[in-house]
């Protein structure tokens, strides 16, 4: 385990991301990336995400301040394409211009932030429970790779969402991993200053799993390894997208709701 965590650097999407996905490794790396702030129909969003980093009990936080790309609902779930960029727009209701330039925006910033890193810690190819741009940081993340020389570190969460994605991108993936335990202290804290701010975007009586695995995918190119092995998942059940909220799309909901798909 301690290997994982030299020269270790976090690279999320969102204010949240870092504790719902990541919090065994949080306190643990040297430093914390998260990439989106501002939501550009809801000025509020930027305001509410930055006054709660102004209290983040964690000084190695940075955001590099990008705007989403509000394309949450436009990706086609039950047949997702992975593009150079991330994953295919399907729906135009969700123009895709800012996705695509999000995704240059993060190679640009990213790129001098990772040098000199032995270990990248980021979303995994399926983006947890099904978010484009969770796919997209790991895309870019990945492409900086090539140059890069540093191992990629990414969770094992999923979701019935995100689960058919994940099985299309498994012969890829080195089966070997590593097991932590989540912080439910530090997560929680986190969570209440989020909650306090008016920013958080989760489930708000979610419950942390025990324990959240880790996957590699190492710097020089190997063929995946595993087969026939078995890999855990924490897998969770999200509704469907029409009974998603906008933005703050899972507050409220009540986890009985959450876990049987009723909400």
């Amino acid at each position: 385990m301690n290997d994982m965590l030299i020269q270790s650097v976090l690279i999320c999407a969102h204010p949240d991301d870092e504790v719902l996905w990541f919090s065994s490794v949080l306190e643990k790396v040297d430093k914390v990336i998260i990439c989106f702030m501002g939501v550009r129909s809801d000025p509020d969003c930027r305001i509410e995400r930055q006054s709660a980093l102004n209290e983040y009990p964690l000084r190695n936080v940075h955001c590099l301040g990008l705007d989403e790309s509000e394309t949450f609902y436009g990706v086609d779930w039950d047949n997702p394409v992975t593009t150079e960029y991330g994953l295919e727009i399907a729906d135009k209701k969700y123009p895709d211009r800012l996705y695509r330039e999000n995704y240059l925006s993060l190679i640009k910033m990213l790129t001098p932030e990772l040098e000199g890193y032995q270990n990248v810690f980021t979303h995994n190819p399926w983006g947890e429970y099904g978010s484009d741009e969770h796919v997209q940081i790991h895309r870019a993340v990945t492409d900086i790779q090539k140059s890069g020389h540093y191992t990629m570190w990414f969770p094992n969460y999923v979701s019935n969402k995100s689960c058919g994605l994940m099985a299309s991108q498994m012969d890829a993936i080195n089966l070997s991993y590593i097991t932590l335990q989540t912080n439910k202290e530090l997560a929680a804290r986190i969570q209440r200053l989020y909650q306090k701010h008016k920013c958080w975007t989760w489930y708000d009586d979610w419950q942390w799993f025990k324990e959240e695995t880790f996957l590699s995918k190492p710097a020089a190119a190997e063929n995946a390894m595993g087969s026939g092995r078995t890999v855990p998942m924490n897998f969770i059940r999200v509704p469907a997208p029409e009974k998603q909220a906008r933005r703050k799309r899972f507050s409220g909901a009540s986890l009985v709701e959450f876990l049987t798909g009723r909400g």
